[in-house]
């Protein structure tokens, strides 16, 4: 019979975002939880893949390109100005995705991963 093998994509990168106080997605967990992976060993029984962040054009094979645009430009700076889009696309505060400072580059690196 064939073992399964276990697999899982890691970048430093992740755990060094943070979605804000009251945010539940604590990104830091990531980094903890790959510290722990290492200090027991464990990565000798796994396949770790370091995700490739993902380019503009493989991003808009699954996303609009005007929700794509808007990530790539918004960020805490800008975010008051940008309150019909972030409506639109039900982003900001008092939603399940917030904005914060790297957005686009977390959610490329997410989506390398994925």
């Amino acid at each position: 019979s064939q073992k399964t093998r276990v697999c899982y994509f890691y970048d430093a990168l992740m755990g060094t975002y943070y979605y804000g106080p009251d945010h539940p997605m604590k990104p830091h967990r990531l980094r903890m939880t790959h510290s722990l992976i290492s200090s027991y060993g464990l990565y000798k029984k796994m396949q770790v893949y370091r995700p490739h962040p993902a380019h503009y054009k493989e991003i808009t094979q699954f996303h609009a390109e005007d929700y794509t645009d808007f990530l790539r430009r918004v960020c805490p700076d800008n975010e008051k100005e940008c309150q019909l889009e972030l409506q639109k696309f039900n982003l900001g505060l008092y939603t399940d995705c917030p904005i914060f400072p790297g957005l686009y580059n977390f959610c490329q690196l997410y989506t390398g991963a994925s």
